[in-house]
């Protein structure tokens, strides 16, 4: 009977060290990578249901991409003062509504 529960022991000790290592809260690094920070007020989004449209009232160039629900992000549109143009999918695509703008730097 000794033997058994010394193999249950070993058998436990890693599920145990499993757990321990998911109840550790995520540190800093556990930020969705890439996001950037919101887009200034200037910059307005439109969003229907086929297309995310971004208006840039600001009067300085900015590259903006759209970050959605699911933590998904489009891809990085420049934009120059006074253009409006199609950046990403409506809320009927893949990720769903756009949650807002953020800045992005350009390729």
């Amino acid at each position: 009977m000794l033997r058994r529960t010394r193999i249950s022991a070993w058998a436990a000790a890693p599920a145990a060290a499993l757990g321990l290592a998911l109840a550790v809260p995520p540190g800093p690094a556990s930020a969705t990578p890439g996001v950037s920070e919101p887009a200034p007020s200037c910059v307005v989004m439109y969003e229907s249901w086929r297309y995310t449209d971004a208006a840039n009232d600001c009067p300085d160039t900015l590259s903006v991409s759209v970050l959605y629900q699911d933590g998904a992000t489009s891809l990085c549109s420049t934009l120059a003062p006074g253009a409006r143009a199609t950046i990403g999918e409506g809320y009927l695509g893949r990720h769903g509504r756009a949650d807002r703008l953020v800045l992005c730097e350009a390729p």
